[in-house]
Parts: structure tokens; sequence; C-alpha cells
């Protein structure tokens, strides 16, 4: 099978990046509501309608106050849910998705010139440049949304820092990196080879 053009690997491989497009979104609409979910929690104990016990981990009984009296349910949540987890866990998987758009909505365009048997083309060298420097986003935001889940837990309480979050380097996301900065300026040195030829022709 030949590797660029109409029914080739690329075309196989855009048809997979359209799948992921909407696997993403569906993802984004999840976080958006669990999002929602956990500020209408924060909203009901804060009026004091739920038992604040529910966000603080561990096994046991909350009730949930009503107009016509109390309902009693058990829960068994070993990490907890307070506010220091649950939000750096959700800005992280806000970033993750967000760049994932990115770079998923970029590698599309990409794929869309190799399908069509056009690789060198000046915006494809743009795509690369888009993609590394959202991967480069993505990894510092996550040391630093880390760092910040480590402060908070510190400042305000929660699971062993220790134990749940340790900070770790990733050099296969950065050799990527890497290799997508030397793609890029391959692909933008091939688009200007390509104009200079037809421009000679």
């Amino acid at each position: 099978m030949k590797a660029l053009g109409k029914g080739s690997i690329a075309s196989i491989v855009q048809l997979g990046l359209q799948i992921a497009w909407v696997v993403l979104w569906f993802s984004a609409f999840c976080l958006v509501i669990a999002a929602i979910g956990y500020g209408a929690i924060l909203l009901l104990i804060s009026q004091g309608m739920i038992d604040p016990a529910l966000l603080e981990g561990g096994a046991g009984n909350a009730q949930v106050a009503g107009g016509s009296g109390n309902f009693h349910f058990t829960y068994d949540q070993p990490g907890g849910g307070t506010w220091p987890v649950v939000v750096p866990a959700l800005m992280i998987g806000g970033v993750a998705i967000g760049g994932a758009l990115v770079i998923v909505w970029r590698l599309r365009k990409l794929f869309d010139s190799f399908s069509s048997g056009e690789p060198f083309r000046r915006e494809n060298a743009t795509h690369l440049r888009v993609i590394w420097i959202t991967m480069l986003v993505i990894e510092l935001s996550r040391y630093a949304l880390l760092a910040l889940t480590g402060v908070l837990l510190g400042t305000f309480g929660g699971p062993d820092v220790h134990a749940n979050y340790t900070f770790s380097i990733d050099f296969s996301n950065w050799m990527s990196i890497l290799v997508l900065i030397v793609l890029a300026e391959v692909f933008r040195e091939g688009a200007r080879l390509k104009e200079e030829q037809e421009l000679t022709i």
C-alpha cells in the first residue's frame, strides 16, 4: 500500500484522526459536566445541604438535607475529593484535552495534504510548528499544575502528596518535540524548494 495519496496509509490515518476528533470533543463535554457537577456539590455543601464528609475520603455515611427530612447514603472514596485534589485534576484534564484537540485538528489538516499527494505545502510547516508548540505548552503546564497540586495539598491537607503525585520527566515527549521542530524546518525548506522549482518551470 502506498504511503501518500488516495487509498493510502495517509487516508487510513486521516480516518483515525476524524474518530479521535469526535472522541476528544466527547471527552471535553464530559469534563465540563464533571466540573459543573463538582461545582454544584461544593455549592450544596456551602449551603449545608450535603455533609462535607462526602469529599474528605474514606468510607462512611453522608446525608443530604431535604425539605421533608434527611436522605442518608453510604460512600467509599479512598482518595478523597476535596477541592485541592479535584480542581487541579480538572485543570490538568482541560489542558490535556484542549491541547489534544489543537494537535488533532492540525494533524487532520496535515494528513489532508498527504492524502491529496501534496506533502510539501507551506502551511504544513506551520501545522507542525503549532503541534510542537502545543506539546511544549502541555508539558510545561503539566509540571506547573503538579507543583500547584503539591502546594495546595501541603497547605490545605489531603492525600499523601508523595504517594499520589510524583514528579517525573517524560523524555519521550521531549524527544518528540525536538523531532517535530526538525520536521517543521524540513517541511518549510521542502515547500520553499518546491515553490522555487515551480517558478523556474
